[in-house]
């Protein structure tokens, strides 16, 4: 059955977890807060984080970026943390932004690997890597893959020169 036909559950008073699950989304490890906000995302509305807040949780923020066409609102603080959910360490949010703006690029260039993108921002390259496998999971979700296919930066064509 399409999305569209759905029931807005977390708007008309269904389960918010049942709503994740008729979208194929393991919810399991976010807490109640997160699985509505991640409900509501996919039912259309917006995240913005709070520059006071606790860390991002990575799935959430991701699907508000994607359903919003990577229009986001970035934090507000340098070092906000996010919080993949696969447990390893949080990350920095700007991991999240950097793999937002590769999946909308509209023209391929070089400098969008992994490796690249960590040298540049001064990341982890795995925690790039495992930023992009949690949009890769959302992107499928909401059914928003990439501008110019997944994984387009691995091609050897755009390899990382100068």
């Amino acid at each position: 059955m399409d999305d569209d036909f759905l029931p807005l559950m977390p708007l008309t008073g269904g389960s918010v977890r049942g709503f994740l699950d008729q979208r194929g989304v393991d919810h399991r490890n976010l807490s109640e807060r997160d699985a509505t906000h991640l409900a509501y995302v996919l039912s259309g509305f917006v995240v913005t984080v709070a520059a006071s807040s606790a860390p991002i949780t990575a799935l959430v923020w991701l699907a508000s970026a994607l359903t919003a066409a990577g229009r986001y609102e970035a934090p507000a603080l340098p070092g906000h943390l996010a919080d993949l959910r696969d447990g390893g360490p949080w990350v920095d949010s700007v991991v999240l932004m950097a793999v937002v703006q590769r999946h909308f690029l509209a023209d391929p260039r070089p400098g969008w690997t992994d490796e690249r993108l960590a040298r540049d921002l001064g990341l982890n390259p795995q925690d790039v890597t495992r930023a992009q496998h949690t949009l890769d999971v959302i992107a499928r979700v909401t059914r928003r893959p990439a501008a110019l296919g997944a994984g387009w930066w691995l091609s050897q064509t755009f390899a990382d020169q100068p």
